[in-house]
């Protein structure tokens, strides 16, 4: 993959009078109306303008830049595993464990555990038969 730097044939650490120097002699070279009948012209043009439209950008400049170093320096990934699965040989035969049911958000407990569904479904049929006897009555 090419990135924007090398489209322009310049540094990364260029100035913008370099970029805009740069950005200029290409335009003149691979430009269709100068380029003549070369059939990769219009597709550099569109390749050099969309490098320069990033470039001569600040803002979008640095975001192209953090994205570049994100790709060249990735993070290692995380395991999700806590830190006693991951040191156990055996972990694939480890059983995932429950969490217990906290109050988030500053909600009492009282009103967390009808977000399990484990709890919510059987009282909604309870209720449900309730209803339905009193209505059938």
């Amino acid at each position: 993959m090419r990135t924007h730097y090398e489209n322009l044939h310049v540094t990364e650490d260029a100035p913008d009078e370099v970029i805009r120097a740069s950005y200029r002699a290409l335009s003149l070279k691979h430009h269709p109306d100068t380029a003549g009948d070369k059939p990769q012209s219009k597709w550099k043009m569109q390749r050099i303008n969309d490098s320069y439209a990033v470039l001569s950008d600040s803002q979008r400049k640095a975001v192209y830049d953090g994205e570049l170093r994100r790709q060249r320096n990735p993070r290692p990934q995380q395991s999700k595993l806590p830190a006693a699965a991951r040191d156990t040989p055996n972990r694939h035969r480890m059983k995932a464990q429950r969490i217990p049911l906290r109050a988030s958000g500053g909600l009492p407990a009282s009103v967390v555990w009808l977000s399990d569904a484990r709890l919510v479904i059987p009282l909604m049929a309870i209720i449900w038969l309730i209803v339905w006897w009193s209505i059938k009555g």
